[in-house]
């Protein structure tokens, strides 16, 4: 959808109006909104920045998008700062805004993607650096099978603690039952 925005001063009263026009058929506006504004305020808002004078011109009937508020108030400045210009046209095409959100938004995907490169090649060095300490890990491995060999050394009868322990007891039970 298109819009216009027509800003207007009267060089008289100082008064600021600001007219929202809507494009309702292929070429055709049709006017949506007016607000009128004491010219004394809008020196005062100008005075303060912009972000107090977009405050200002925004109202409950006209509450436009930060993009066309940040436009309108550059208008309106440029009119404070001018004396003889009575009126600005600025005009918007919402077919172009969505062009260039998409824009961004292709751009800040493309961004994430090189940064989760990044962080992917991040994780191949680490990678890298884990498998140079599985290594060192395989040395200290092998240095504990030499230390198994000598585990092996050990007589297997040993080991038995607990079959000498019921073998005393199977011993015990035939002495008993030989009685």
């Amino acid at each position: 959808m298109k819009q216009k925005y027509l800003v207007t001063k009267d060089p008289k009263t100082q008064q600021v109006t600001i007219q929202e026009f809507a494009e309702l058929d292929k070429d055709v506006f049709s006017l949506v909104c007016e607000e009128a504004y004491d010219g004394n305020k809008i020196k005062t808002a100008v005075s303060e920045g912009k972000d107090e004078l977009i405050e200002t011109l925004r109202t409950p009937n006209l509450y436009p998008v930060a993009e066309y508020a940040d436009k309108i108030a550059d208008s309106v400045i440029e009119l404070f700062n001018q004396g003889d210009q009575e009126s600005i046209e600025i005009a918007f095409d919402d077919i172009d805004a969505l062009k260039k959100e998409k824009a961004a938004r292709s751009a800040a995907e493309e961004d994430e993607s090189v940064a989760l490169d990044e962080l992917l090649n991040d994780d191949i060095d680490d990678e890298d650096a884990e498998d140079s300490d599985s290594a060192e890990d395989k040395k200290v491995d092998s240095a504990d099978d030499e230390d198994s060999s000598d585990v092996s050394e050990i007589e297997e009868g040993s080991l038995d603690l607990f079959d000498s322990e019921e073998s005393d007891e199977d011993d015990d039970e035939d002495k008993d039952s030989t009685k």
